[in-house]
């Protein structure tokens, strides 16, 4: 595994588990919607809008880091 793999791979396995969490708290506030509890299922789903800004800036930066490797543009 090169140098530049070995600096990626624990952001790509960070997002990767994040991404995994969030699902499932998608799937738990699904699960409280499907009970008639649509404020529980929106509180459950409040903290994953806040994620998934967290998800998109992590993926951003890998693509760029990936990018600058590479020579390319951002």
């Amino acid at each position: 595994m090169s140098q530049y793999t070995h600096q990626l791979t624990p952001l790509i396995g960070n997002l990767a588990d994040g991404l995994t969490t969030a699902s499932q708290t998608a799937w738990e506030a699904l699960d409280a919607s499907q009970r008639g509890a649509a404020n529980e299922a929106i509180g459950t789903l409040l903290p994953v809008m806040e994620q998934l800004e967290t998800f998109t800036a992590l993926c951003r930066t890998i693509l760029a880091l990936h990018r600058i490797r590479d020579g390319g543009a951002l």
